[in-house]
């Protein structure tokens, strides 16, 4: 039996993703539920798929959990007619609607190379780390010079919005890759922050 996300991070089911990073932050602090539980339901509200069937689901996970607990003698007695729930009515358009989203978030964004690092750097400043890791990626992938001062900083900023949303393989991924930078100040870095990402990853 899955538990709702929503009631678990302090959410309505309109928070934005910036809104659910603070909540994330605030029950890590509550302490009311486990860092698993925490990190799944933040893993669910960031994935528009998951959220999508979170918001059918969550409604009647209450009359799901009367039902698990209840006397089943009943069966003994002769079938019912069933009637299928309207809650799930139009779930396939919004699970192909969110897909569709998806896609659209994988075409690269028409900006220029210094203004993807910026509108990114910005996003990431500001909490808006699913914005951020659209544009940083977009440039990474662009960008020429792996080495360059930009460059280095667009990956470590990409690292923390991995992070800070629940993607912690990428974050891990990508710092590992800056340990072996030809940088001695991006290797200390990227060595000194791995650790921590590796033990944050196996608390999930």
């Amino acid at each position: 039996m899955i538990d709702n996300p929503y009631e678990i991070l302090g959410v309505s089911p309109a928070a934005s993703k910036a809104e659910i990073i603070k909540a994330v932050s605030m029950a890590m602090k509550c302490k009311q539920y486990s860092v698993h539980q925490i990190a799944k339901a933040q893993k669910i509200l960031m994935n528009p798929e998951e959220r999508i069937l979170a918001d059918y689901l969550c409604p009647i996970l209450p009359t799901i959990k009367r039902f698990k607990y209840s006397d089943f003698s009943a069966l003994d007695e002769s079938m019912p007619t069933l009637i299928l729930l309207s809650e799930f009515d139009g779930l396939e358009q919004a699970i192909a609607q969110a897909k569709l989203e998806e896609l659209l978030e994988i075409e690269p964004l028409p900006m220029p190379l210094s203004e993807l690092f910026t509108e990114g750097r910005i996003a990431c400043e500001q909490g808006f780390y699913s914005q951020a890791i659209k544009y940083l990626e977009d440039y990474c992938r662009s960008c020429t010079d792996n080495e360059s001062k930009e460059c280095i900083q667009a990956q470590t900023l990409l690292i923390k919005a991995y992070h800070m949303v629940g993607q912690s393989q990428r974050a891990i991924a990508l710092c590992q890759l800056l340990t072996s930078n030809a940088n001695p100040q991006v290797q200390a870095w990227a060595k000194k922050i791995l650790p921590f990402l590796s033990k944050e990853n196996s608390r999930v």
